[in-house]
Parts: C-alpha cells; sequence; structure tokens
C-alpha cells in the first residue's frame, strides 16, 4: 500500500510521519581490524539544536555500509538544506524531500515511489565522521554495539577522520 503524503508546512506534516516505519539495519558481524570498524569509544552522540546544527544548510558525502541493490553503489551525497528540503544523490538516482530532526534522530521523506516511508537515523560524531545508526540498535547508552552502524558522511568542507571518505 502507498501513502502520499502532501504537507502544507514541514512542521505540521512530520509528527504525523511517525506512523510510517523506519529505516531497517542489516546487522552483521563486523571483524576486528576488518574496513570500518569502529570501537565505539570516541562515539558522541549528537541531539536536539547540535544534531540540527551538523546538518542544516550542509552538503554530506556518505558511504552505506552495504553495496545498495537499486543502484549499485554505496556512495551517496546529499544536501540538507536550512528550510528542511533535501536532495540526494545516489549513483543516478536523484531525489528531493524533506528532513526534520525529531526525538534527537535525523529523519528523512523522499518525494519518490521508489523511496517510501520516513527514514530515521540516530547520529553519532567521532572526529569529523558521522555514523547513522538504526534507532532500533541503539539504546540509552549508544549503540548496542558501535560496528552496527548503517551510514556514515562527512560534511563537504572537513578534513575526513573516517577511514574510507574522503569529501
Amino acid at each position: 500500500m502507498r501513502v502520499l503524503i502532501f504537507c502544507v508546512s514541514a512542521l505540521l506534516c512530520f509528527p504525523t510521519l511517525l506512523c510510517f516505519p523506519t529505516a531497517s539495519a542489516q546487522i552483521s558481524n563486523p571483524k576486528i581490524g576488518a574496513d570500518n570498524y569502529i570501537n565505539g569509544q570516541e562515539l558522541v552522540p549528537l541531539t536536539g539544536d547540535a544534531l540540527t546544527a551538523v546538518f542544516s544548510g550542509k552538503t554530506h558525502y556518505g558511504t552505506y555500509k552495504e553495496l545498495r541493490e537499486r543502484t549499485g553503489t554505496n556512495k551517496f551525497h546529499e544536501n540538507t538544506k536550512a528550510d528542511g528540503s533535501t536532495y540526494y544523490v545516489e549513483g543516478d538516482m536523484k531525489l528531493h524531500g524533506q528532513w526534520r530532526v525529531f526525538n534527537n534522530r535525523i529523519c528523512y521523506q523522499y518525494d519518490s515511489t521508489e523511496v517510501s516511508g520516513v527514514h530515521c537515523f540516530v547520529i553519532y560524531e567521532a572526529g569529523t565522521c558521522l555514523y547513522g545508526y538504526d534507532p532500533s540498535v541503539t539504546g540509552p547508552k549508544g549503540p548496542i554495539n558501535a560496528n552496527y552502524w548503517t551510514v556514515k558522511s562527512i560534511r563537504k568542507g572537513d578534513v575526513s577522520t573516517c577511514d574510507d571518505l574522503i569529501g
């Protein structure tokens, strides 16, 4: 079943979007010493205004942990504009949508039939690297395993502290 939502105001729209499922994580067992392995000690949670400041009016370059079937890549870039709109590019897929910080999560919804629903992430920072986790693999003390991240990114212009990201 597809549900289309027309929002006159993003502030009015996003509370209604909470009824939709969030992104689901694919959890695999990390290997110590493997690419993308982190110990978690350096992760700092981003919440509220700090989370908004990291994304509002910024372009992020990122990678998903897993290769994305629909585009054949795990690389993307996204411009999260201060007005709550977003422009996302992954391979040949280009999407417009909305973003909002809600309950200390960053949430996205795209104006597309290819990518439906609302996708939310809990964000942690380690240096200039931002790690996004599915909310189902985080708790009050942080991720249940630091290596269960789904996506990581850096802001345009930052010098990358991520193992494999160059902005």
